[in-house]
């Protein structure tokens, strides 16, 4: 196990072609969804990435206690799972920063809606029960997770699910990520003033593939905006409203010619791309924060970022590691209330080795600031293995010096 990687910057124009993994958020439902269908083999090309082969393992094994590591959509999802397989005992955990993120209103809601969960020491004791469900209100949760455990399970429930939304709705394409997988997988689901409504039913297997992740792909769309010269080609990436974070491809489109092909996009360096300050509300696309935020201060531009309400509550506390990292890099950043200011440019061409804190998406937003730094070197590599586990050799493809010790 390495214990950090080097990233040098290419000494000709980034060019060449990546083979994104598997989306991690469409894998994760649809593993779920083809568990309760009774037929997890029909989920095809689910990829390697650490949180859904974790889930994957536990779904197929069902084994009592459920390690989650870090993974939070692997935990919550897991927990709804647990409650709805009658007649088991699963203790479902993760590690210590994990045990520590937002839980209780979805573990409120579960047991308003008849699941039996015991808070212990090291996590959740879920006893598997045949639940009443019925109707839950959900106001500003905050995740978008807590909305898509209890839909997915809801077929189950003797009086199905009635789940109304109220107030700050964060991440809210996820949501709409698990309907359409529910559709897909065979439920009734409609929705109007009220809220989502779920009707009671089996849900039904069929071969699923798993698209390309968008998410992986905003970290090559923050390569090409700060290349000049580039041309990468992202295979099998489709746009079709499934994710949320195809908004990447908008959001940057004054930096990144972004063009649909046979075979995925490809993507391109601007000549001309804009000075002016840039703005974006995240609340719908929060994961998209980090790779925009390291693309506006590589092109020195100010920057204001709102919608980020539920950002300290990740892997790591995203406002404030991506704060200190910019303010290393020599630019300045203040944040309060789910908004993030900006402004540049960087002057410190020499930064020290850069700490991910377990964050995935904060060590791959850090490794294209090669292209401005020249080098930059980051703590533990691994960390991308959580949903990218082939981000540091896909660098190497396209022309960086990828340096392990």
């Amino acid at each position: 196990m390495s214990t950090s990687v080097t990233i040098r910057r290419p000494e000709g124009a980034v060019r060449g072609s990546v083979a994104l993994p598997p989306s991690k958020s469409v894998a994760n439902r649809a593993l779920v969804l083809a568990s309760l269908a009774g037929n997890l083999h029909c989920v095809k090309d689910f990829g390697i990435a650490d949180d859904v082969r974790l889930l994957h393992q536990f779904l197929k094994e069902r084994q009592h206690t459920m390690h989650c590591g870090d993974g939070g959509t692997t935990f919550r999802f897991l927990l709804a799972w647990a409650c709805v397989q009658e007649g088991e005992e699963h203790l479902v955990t993760g590690s210590e920063r994990l045990l520590q993120r937002p839980h209780a209103p979805l573990v409120e809601a579960l047991r308003t809606l008849g699941a039996d969960i015991t808070a212990t020491a090291t996590g959740f004791l879920v006893c598997g029960r045949k639940m009443a469900g019925g109707r839950i209100v959900l106001h500003s949760p905050e995740s978008s997770q807590f909305l898509s455990a209890l839909l997915m399970v809801a077929p189950g429930f003797v009086q199905g699910l009635q789940l109304q939304w109220t107030g700050l709705r964060l991440s809210e394409p996820y949501v709409r990520m698990t309907i359409a997988l529910l559709k897909q997988f065979g439920s009734t689901l409609h929705e109007d003033a009220h809220g989502l409504h779920v009707a009671p039913g089996t849900l039904h297997a069929a071969p699923f593939h798993v698209p390309a992740d968008w998410s992986a792909a905003s970290f090559w769309y923050q390569i090409a905006a700060t290349a000049p010269g580039s041309e990468v080609s992202l295979r099998a990436l489709k746009a079709d409203g499934l994710q949320g974070d195809e908004a990447i491809a908008s959001l940057l489109d004054g930096c990144v010619s972004s063009e649909a092909t046979s075979a995925g996009r490809v993507l391109r360096c601007k000549i001309e791309r804009p000075t002016q300050p840039f703005t974006a509300d995240l609340v719908r696309t929060p994961d998209l924060f980090q790779p925009l935020v390291f693309t506006m201060a590589a092109l020195g531009r100010s920057a204001t970022f709102t919608g980020l309400h539920n950002l300290p509550l990740k892997e790591t506390d995203r406002l404030k590691a991506v704060a200190d990292a910019v303010q290393v890099l020599g630019c300045k950043a203040d944040h309060e209330a789910g908004t993030f200011h900006l402004s540049g440019p960087i002057t410190n061409r020499h930064p020290p080795p850069f700490d991910p804190q377990g964050d995935h998406r904060m060590a791959m937003a850090l490794a294209p600031l090669a292209l401005i730094c020249g080098a930059v070197t980051i703590l533990d590599p691994e960390v991308v293995n959580k949903s990218y586990p082939g981000f540091w050799e896909d660098m190497g493809t396209v022309g960086f010096r990828v340096e392990f010790p």
